[in-house]
């Protein structure tokens, strides 16, 4: 799912051309499908006395002429279509200069310069960049596929790595075991309260807090594993 294309000011990462077409297309395409698709299904679980969400069966197979259908699968398409551009806008477009990253998320933009990278590598999708002390200074999801990624960053001389050079030095989280700083045990604790809360911007706040500590924080789940800073 990914393409490059080499420009003055750097090399742009972003979908391929099937996958652009894909994302652009595709969600709109299957809601036009499902709305055209759904009364006849709904007919068919009323008849056979279908027992869960019966109401919405219903309701769903009064829909009985092709014009109520039309009108049903045009709304599905544009909820579809309105999926594709959140999913554009929260992905990232990658720049590869000689000195410097752009990544572009929607309206926003992060640089990080060439020089403070000290590893970049993909984590469950994510293309993630770590600074000279280990601290994540970028996380996201990247446009481009891994392959492409990683192709174009080696060409440009850039440390990608095949995998987190540094996750063999993580250890979950116990509240109170002794192991860490009372301040950082307190960061851990109100990150935890803030996950559970499904609060993303406080618990990326905190992430913050504990790298002035001197620590990484990554998540397993629902647990948080931690490690020291490591200067490279």
């Amino acid at each position: 799912m990914g393409g490059d294309a080499s420009r003055q000011d750097g090399t742009v990462l972003t979908f391929s051309p099937v996958a652009r077409f894909s994302v652009l297309f595709g969600p709109a395409t299957l809601g036009a499908l499902i709305g055209f698709a759904l009364p006849v299904a709904a007919r068919w679980l009323v008849d056979v006395g279908f027992p869960v969400l019966g109401v919405v069966w219903r309701v769903a197979a009064s829909v009985d002429t092709w014009w109520k259908a039309a009108v049903q699968a045009a709304i599905f398409a544009v909820v579809g279509a309105l999926a594709s551009v959140e999913l554009i806008r929260g992905t990232v477009r990658v720049i590869i200069g000689a000195d410097e990253v752009r990544l572009r998320t929607g309206e926003s933009e992060a640089v990080v310069a060439r020089s403070e990278i000290g590893a970049l590598f993909m984590d469950d999708g994510a293309l993630v960049i770590l600074d000279r002390e280990s601290r994540r200074v970028f996380h996201g999801e990247p446009q481009a596929e891994a392959d492409v990624l990683k192709r174009v960053f080696r060409e440009h001389g850039y440390p990608w790595r095949s995998e987190d050079p540094f996750a063999g030095l993580y250890q979950r989280w116990l509240p109170e075991s002794g192991q860490l700083p009372v301040a950082v045990e307190a960061v851990l604790s109100a990150r935890s309260v803030a996950l559970r809360k499904k609060a993303a911007k406080e618990a990326a706040e905190l992430r913050g807090s504990l790298e002035k500590l001197g620590y990484s924080v990554r998540d397993d789940g629902a647990h948080q594993l931690w490690r020291p800073l490591v200067r490279s």
